[in-house]
């Protein structure tokens, strides 16, 4: 190798060192920066959501109940912090129907009374009513039969 060569190379091979050191010590070092969210407990949406009717909430998954297989349920995770909802898991594979409760469900006017994290759980059920009629329902994940 020319001296020309060997003078690229090593800054190079310096940076490369440098960079594995930089990550080996990345991974070694705790993480203490991370914000860590404490949740306290599970409310019932009636008592997270207490403005909310139900029925009214069924009514704006109306896009959901037509996309949705006939008759299904889809569980519904979310977290409440004072007024803030959040992190709005629907438990369902199809996209569309995902969206559409995540939507509906960042729209809730609830509050969780205080500073704390709560996790709030319900399911809707989506089934054919009679005539043809649209039917949502929304129940508490506790009283759901058959889990």
């Amino acid at each position: 190798m020319t001296p020309f060569h060997l003078t690229r190379a090593l800054p190079i091979a310096l940076a490369a060192a440098g960079l594995t050191l930089a990550a080996h010590g990345a991974q070694a070092a705790p993480n203490d920066d991370v914000a860590h969210v404490h949740v306290v407990g599970r409310l019932p949406l009636r008592d997270a959501c207490p403005a909310v009717d139900t029925r009214d909430l069924a009514d704006e998954l109306v896009d959901a109940w037509e996309a949705a297989p006939k008759p299904s349920s889809v569980e519904v995770d979310f977290k409440l912090q004072r007024r803030h909802v959040y992190d709005v898991q629907p438990a369902t594979d199809l996209p569309r129907v995902y969206h559409l409760i995540r939507h509906a469900v960042h729209g809730l006017s609830c509050d969780g009374g205080d500073d704390s994290t709560h996790a709030v759980r319900f399911v809707v059920r989506f089934v054919d009513g009679d005539a043809g009629a649209r039917v949502a329902t929304i129940t508490e994940a506790d009283d759901a039969a058959g889990r």
